[in-house]
């Protein structure tokens, strides 16, 4: 049985990153003839293709996903040890992280980040993606530095931090000819117009618990993602139901009020994920600290009176 080493473990590691021999021997500044003959010797060990070609792809067998978050481990340690003496420096750092985020964290989450870094990172490059059915893949692959928001389907090989809990409110126009009240009834309600915004998890939720309870809203509007809701809101006499650190976000910018909401919706945990390849890496390291520490202010932050006496409200 041939033995392997780093050096050919690091072939494999490519040839599934980039799902391509040719690319894999680029990157590895190597021919692609020889990358081929070390994928063969590799396929021999493990008495597996390891990877079949579909179109264009080098598509991965199971035995090769199964391999991967080891591989990918055993090379991130070698990493370490490599670079043991090296500390990263913020101050100085031009490093560049990918991190995933939901629309929402792009509202609420996305100016913090970049207070923190103009005052302590000034040189380190944010980019930032949209969380997809695609995300774990390239979490995996070392594409994706980070996420952050509610991935409950995301496997071993993963870890995982809470950062905050996430929970329900109404948004309505401040002009709103039918709610001046600092409270709104069920019946009042499931009697406004609502603008549905269909947006994965907090659709889910809201959709799930009024089916639950035989209650049907009427809805005007259904949008694909949080991004236009405020705007929508504040210039109609529709409402919304938003997660709570969003509507903070919207109500400084827009003409609008916010209400408990009447029904008790399901809470859920916005956390960060990141791969274990990533997990010693000093500079991921600085990465998951500076989110937490961002992201517990958002903990501390104080409730609206109105939402004080919320009997559904989480420990935030």
């Amino acid at each position: 049985m041939y033995e392997l080493d780093c050096k050919l473990l690091s072939i494999f590691y490519y040839i599934y990153k980039f799902k391509s021999v040719s690319v894999a021997a680029d990157h590895l500044a190597m021919s692609q003839p020889t990358v081929s003959n070390i994928l063969n010797k590799i396929r021999v060990h493990y008495n597996d293709p390891l990877f079949l070609r579909i179109g264009n792809e080098m598509v991965p067998t199971e035995l090769s996903k199964q391999l991967y978050p080891l591989i990918s481990e055993a090379l991130s340690k070698v990493e370490i040890i490599n670079n043991f003496s090296v500390d990263f420096d913020e101050t100085a750092s031009q490093q560049q992280f990918t991190v995933a985020m939901t629309d929402v964290s792009h509202l609420v989450l996305l100016p913090k980040i970049s207070q923190y870094l103009k005052a302590h990172a000034p040189h380190v490059k944010l980019n930032v993606r949209a969380i997809t059915s695609e995300t774990s893949y390239q979490m995996a692959n070392g594409e994706i530095d980070l996420a952050i928001g509610f991935l409950p389907q995301l496997e071993n090989g993963f870890y995982q931090q809470k950062l905050f809990e996430q929970f329900y409110v109404v948004i309505a126009s401040k002009d709103h000819p039918r709610l001046t009240q600092q409270s709104m009834t069920v019946e009042q309600y499931l009697s406004e117009s609502h603008i549905d915004i269909d947006a994965g998890v907090g659709h889910y939720h809201i959709a799930n618990e009024l089916l639950n309870l035989d209650l049907k809203r009427n809805v005007l509007m259904r949008i694909p993602s949080y991004l236009g809701v405020g705007l929508v809101v504040q210039d109609t006499d529709s409402i919304a139901t938003v997660p709570y650190y969003l509507s903070e976000v919207l109500l400084s910018r827009g003409n609008l009020q916010i209400f408990p909401a009447p029904i008790s919706f399901p809470t859920y945990s916005i956390k960060q994920y990141w791969h274990m390849s990533c997990h010693h890496k000093t500079s991921h390291q600085w990465l998951r600290h500076m989110c937490y520490e961002i992201f517990s202010q958002v903990n501390s932050m104080p409730l609206p009176s109105q939402l004080l006496n919320y009997a559904d409200q989480p420990e935030v």
